[in-house]
């Protein structure tokens, strides 16, 4: 980031972005307290969003570079193997949690599979309704796609956008079970979940790896950072999620992860200073959760574990050198 000393840090991947575990990147040091800053870098235009999640276009080009026809698929698969009470059928419904652009909804659509995105944030909602539109547009309709205004601790969905008997799966991806800084809002939000699950529906739920919580970088605030280019658009995300010195309670397990997006026009002279076209930086607080108390968390709200992967693929161990996130499958049992 402009304006701030920078210094090589070894990063530890986040689940979310399935890189490799030992790499090293340029950060900032320093950080901001108290919020949001926007607009930091001198040449940036000011921008009126309060938070990173009020910024769902740089948001989709930072973080929408996953294989999500891939993780329906591993979806599927969940749901033929482990749901169902006496045996699975096919994913006919799903329930994306903390949507956000609503990745996995869309591509559930485009299988004609029912899908719910729920998302509290007004910009991402809009920004993914009008994804759907815009694919709509291309001529493949989604009619089975819903985007719905709704909090993950507390679920309700309007009487017709729910499948009659409940959904066959209920996701919560990309950190979204961060967001649950309490374990009152995680059996809150667990219970709801299986509320809107069928009997034998599944909950599958994405988590920081192990690795990745017991590597002692926690303690020393140690973040991640990668950049990401949208050749359509001629812009290139600079993204620092958390950085050197971002606080860690050892008690509460919430951490004080500095968020930032650098939103940069790419014109193709590697001579000229490169143009930041926005900024947005906050401080976002994330619980980190263990495999032992997420799995108790779900035994008090009734779900029964029945399995665990190192990614969104059933044939990724928890303990395999490659495993990136920690995937916990829960199952309604009833």
């Amino acid at each position: 980031m402009r304006g701030a000393r920078a210094t090589t840090v070894t990063v530890t991947a986040f689940p979310w972005t399935s890189r490799s575990r030992s790499t090293t990147t340029r950060m900032a040091s320093g950080r901001t307290r108290g919020g949001t800053r926007v607009g930091a870098a001198s040449d940036a235009a000011s921008d009126a969003a309060s938070s990173v999640y009020d910024a769902p276009e740089i948001y989709d080009v930072a973080f929408g570079f996953r294989d999500f026809d891939k993780e329906i698929d591993f979806l599927e698969t969940l749901v033929r193997e482990y749901g169902g009470l006496h045996g699975g059928g096919g994913l006919t419904s799903a329930l994306e949690l903390g949507a956000g652009p609503a990745w996995h909804s869309l591509a559930c659509a485009r299988r004609g599979i029912q899908a719910v995105a729920l998302e509290r944030n007004p910009a991402m909602r809009a920004y993914a309704n009008d994804k759907k539109v815009a694919v709509e547009a291309s001529g493949v309709k989604l009619n089975s796609m819903r985007v719905v205004d709704g909090d993950m601790r507390h679920i309700e969905l309007p009487h017709m956008m729910a499948p009659e008997g409940g959904f066959d799966c209920v996701v919560m991806l990309l950190g979204t079970v961060a967001h649950l800084l309490t374990y009152d809002d995680a059996i809150s939000c667990m219970t709801s979940v299986r509320k809107q699950l069928k009997p034998g529906g599944l909950f599958v739920v994405e988590l920081e790896h192990p690795w990745d919580l017991f590597s002692g970088d926690l303690s020393e605030g140690v973040g991640d950072a990668w950049d990401r280019v949208d050749e359509e658009r001629g812009v290139k995300v600079l993204v620092e999620w958390g950085r050197d010195g971002d606080e860690f309670d050892i008690e509460t397990q919430v951490y004080e992860r500095t968020v930032s997006f650098n939103l940069i026009e790419l014109d193709g002279n590697e001579n000229t200073k490169p143009k930041v076209l926005k900024t947005v930086e906050e401080v976002v607080p994330c619980k980190i959760y263990t495999a032992p108390e997420f799995k108790a968390l779900a035994r008090a709200a009734s779900l029964a574990h029945v399995g665990t992967f190192g990614d969104m693929s059933t044939t990724m161990a928890l303990d395999d050198e490659d495993a990136h996130n920690m995937v916990l499958v829960f199952r309604r049992d009833d």
